[in-house]
């Protein structure tokens, strides 16, 4: 390849991936946000118009006396990206086009997560349902983002907890199989973009995100940018110690807060006292068969009255308060956002967090924090995936590309 048309290459790339991350932009401000002068930007985007990825309108909107600017944009037919969010017990699907549009969505039961191969298989079926229901060619499909929960290393396309099959990382095996880019990433912090593009996030440089579901996750959003630590395990909010010489967390140390907050344990508590006589609707609504009970099942007994219930949340609450004021004192945000299945209880377990973090977190740090219930609910793993699936394709900051403007 010359270097002139890898140089064209790069240049139409980043100008992609500007519009991608901005939304429709002039030629003006393209050429201010990429660094390439008016002409080459005009160029380039003739280029891209000619092959589909972009059109061009002129922008009537303006208050400018004379000939309307021109404005360019994606055109989200030119291809498109689906997130997978695989969680412990439900799968969502959302199918984006460019323009960052939802084309088509699931939801299902998911299938044991364990290291068996045939896992894949019912990816791979349900990746063509979508693609059929919105009528979209495979090769259409430009990338695929999945999350999924354990230990993910995200940026290796590594799952160190579930559906690990020997020496190729989870990414190479899917992208074999699939024939598609693929990106990995923790379903807390896929959930964290999520909100980042789509959510409560979308305009808030330092968040946390909390996903209170069968267990418990977290995503840090400092200045912006999703935070990883070292290894990019940073986030096991679960793990922090709620109760000394407590259950065994299936971590293997004894008192996490997984044991007494998440959806696991708040099903497991649910069962346990009405088991010993507890009045509740809940033995009602199982016809007895207590084993039926889970987090879901608590919230809707909740908000249908049932004070039982409405008491399990809020001692559920007031130990996620304990862990929140932990990280009010540490990371000093403007928003913590609660997200996945039981933060559906709304004001029943936000109520009982945000006086308790409140209450034990120093007030010079914790008199600004807003709190909220995710917008976007469960799907907000599957499109912060789907997001960086897009982002991926047009990735060129390792090429230096300041040197081809």
């Amino acid at each position: 390849m010359s270097k002139v048309i890898r140089k064209n290459q790069i240049r139409s790339v980043r100008i992609l991936r500007t519009l991608l991350d901005q939304g429709q932009l002039s030629l003006t401000d393209l050429a201010r946000s990429t660094g390439m002068s008016i002409p080459m930007v005009s160029r380039v985007i003739s280029d891209l118009k000619r092959d589909r990825f972009v059109r061009t309108v002129e922008d009537k909107e303006c208050s400018r006396a004379g000939r309307p600017p021109i404005v360019a944009r994606l055109n989200g037919e030119a291809g498109y990206v689906l997130g997978i969010d695989v969680g412990r017990l439900n799968t969502n699907l959302v199918l984006l086009n460019l323009e960052q549009a939802i084309v088509a969505e699931a939801h299902q039961k998911t299938m044991k997560l364990s290291n068996d191969p045939a896992f894949i298989d019912e990816l791979a079926q349900e990746i063509g349902v979508i693609l059929r229901k919105a009528r979209v060619p495979h090769k259409r499909l430009l990338g695929i983002g999945i999350s999924i929960p354990g230990f993910v290393r995200g940026r290796e396309g590594i799952s160190e907890t579930y559906l690990n099959f020997g020496e190729k990382t989870l990414r190479e095996i899917l992208e074999e199989r699939f024939g598609k880019k693929v990106h990995i990433e923790h379903d807390a912090k896929a959930m964290a973009l999520g909100e980042r593009w789509f959510g409560a996030a979308r305009n808030v440089a330092n968040a946390l995100c909390l996903n209170v579901g069968w267990g418990l996750g977290m995503g840090v959003l400092l200045d912006g940018k999703l935070f990883y630590g070292r290894d990019g395990y940073a986030g096991e909010f679960g793990h922090i110690q709620a109760v000394p010489n407590g259950l065994l967390c299936t971590c293997g140390k004894r008192g996490c807060l997984e044991t007494v907050a998440s959806g696991r344990a708040i099903a497991r508590i649910a069962r346990e006292r009405v088991g010993e006589g507890a009045s509740s609707m809940l033995r009602e609504i199982v016809g007895g068969n207590l084993d039926l009970i889970d987090a879901e099942l608590v919230v809707k007994a909740a908000v249908a009255g049932d004070q039982f219930s409405i008491e399990i949340l809020e001692e559920a609450g007031r130990f996620l308060g304990e862990g929140v004021a932990k990280l009010i004192n540490l990371f000093n945000p403007e928003l913590i956002i609660f997200g996945g299945r039981v933060s559906g209880a709304g004001h029943f377990i936000l109520d009982p967090i945000r006086s308790t973090a409140l209450k034990q977190s120093l007030i010079q740090l914790s008199k600004g924090v807003e709190f909220t219930i995710s917008t976007i609910g469960t799907k907000a793993g599957a499109l912060g995936v789907a997001m960086l699936a897009a982002r991926d394709l047009f990735e060129v900051d390792h090429l230096n590309p300041s040197a081809f403007v």
